[in-house]
């Protein structure tokens, strides 16, 4: 071999040596972290524990997540799911028999109502240590037991303290110690698109264990008024979420990426019974309402004006006699209502409230419907062609 060939044979084992050397350093304390697209891999051989700073101190700032590490969703489910409970209600329902029926109509019997109880489940939320817990009215409605299973499986009777129809919330209270709490908080600051956790307990004891399940998604809408028939509750100002919310969770948290319970879970619009991605949950600041006022005052003080409307319509204002078809006609006042002590009477012209024109009902029905006790609402009306104005100081 020539002196050139020996050279090349030289440098060709120094590479080989290299590489290999490179490779075994990597086995033995290198460490491959994907970059935040995932694409390119780049290397690190501090240790995963600490990152070192410029001095070699350890900077607990300059820490890399690693693939293991915990995200902010599982951060926050480990907050709250403690305090996620299972609802377990006997209620009485009416029944008729046809027989007995029958009889009662022959004048054979007196009449008499008949009941059955009937089990149902839901969930809820624990809002305080000293056992305030948090549902939903239509879960506890009509209940002659109430039972809270904790998510350590613990059972406890609970004692309804108040519903609240109109919001289609439920105070419950149990005893016990070390009770687990969520936070409640309110809702201003959520986003369209922000990420929300459901938390709750579907189809009840069909699973073996307590704890709850969870389901992830985003808010879908803010807001959102549904539409009602006659007799119906109104859902008024709701969070919409397409997080999964199945028979069983009503009742329970909708809860932000910090832990903190922005809504509770209602309903969901649905063909086939299931999730389809469009759920409703009552907004957190409703429900820390409700619960200051049921500590305040051992019950929730609903606010009436006590009136009924009717919108005008250019026809009906012709009629009446009127140049301007803007407004609502006062039909009925009951005697003593915060209607009535303000002034407005039977026939009276509603113009606007609270200075807005009264050109909707629904917008006039969601201002009475988030309103509270000690509200005092501007009006204008106009009787005989006269115009006065006055104000509406909401009472219980």
């Amino acid at each position: 071999m020539n002196r050139r060939g020996t050279w090349a044979a030289i440098a060709l084992g120094f590479l080989v040596g290299a590489a290999a050397g490179l490779v075994l350093w990597q086995l033995a304390g290198g460490r491959f972290i994907l970059n935040r697209e995932g694409s390119v891999p780049t290397v690190e051989s501090a240790p995963e524990s600490t990152a070192v700073a410029v001095g070699g101190a350890p900077d607990s700032s300059a820490v890399v997540r690693t693939a293991g590490s915990e995200s902010p969703i599982v951060l926050a489910t480990r907050k709250v799911a403690p305090a996620v409970v299972s609802i377990s209600v006997v209620q009485q329902q009416g029944v008729q028999d046809p027989n007995m029926l029958l009889m009662e109509r022959m004048g054979l019997i007196p009449h008499r109502n008949y009941y059955r109880n009937v089990q149902s489940m839901g969930s809820g939320v624990i809002i305080s240590d000293d056992g305030l817990v948090i549902t939903n009215d239509h879960v506890v409605e009509g209940a002659v037991r109430i039972v809270v299973t904790l998510s350590d499986g613990r059972r406890l009777d609970a004692q309804l303290l108040e519903e609240v129809p109109r919001y289609d919330l439920a105070v419950l209270q149990v005893s016990g110690s070390g009770l687990p709490a969520a936070h409640l908080a309110s809702e201003k600051d959520l986003q369209i698109g922000e990420w929300v956790i459901a938390i709750g307990s579907p189809f009840g004891y069909l699973l073996a264990d307590t704890q709850p399940t969870v389901t992830v998604g985003v808010i879908s809408a803010l807001n959102r008024d549904i539409k009602r028939s006659e007799g119906e509750r109104a859902y008024l100002g709701m969070i919409q979420t397409d997080a999964a919310i199945n028979p069983g969770n009503s009742g329970g948290p909708l809860v932000n990426t910090r832990g903190d319970v922005v809504g509770i879970n209602t309903f969901i619009f649905s063909e086939s019974g299931g999730s389809v991605g469009i759920g409703f949950a009552v907004p957190a600041s409703r429900v820390l309402r409700v619960v200051d006022e049921v500590r305040r005052f051992g019950h929730y003080r609903e606010a009436n004006p006590g009136f009924t409307l009717r919108l005008l319509t250019p026809a009906l204002a012709r009629y009446l006699g009127l140049d301007n078809p803007v407004g609502a006609v006062v039909m009925d006042v009951e005697n003593g209502s915060p209607a009535w002590n303000s002034g407005l009477r039977p026939g009276d012209i509603l113009r606007t409230m609270n200075d807005d024109p009264v050109d909707n009902l629904s917008r006039l029905y969601r201002l009475f419907y988030n309103a509270k006790v000690g509200d005092h609402l501007p009006f204008t009306a106009e009787r005989e062609g006269k115009a006065w104005s006055g104000e509406i100081v909401l009472s219980e």
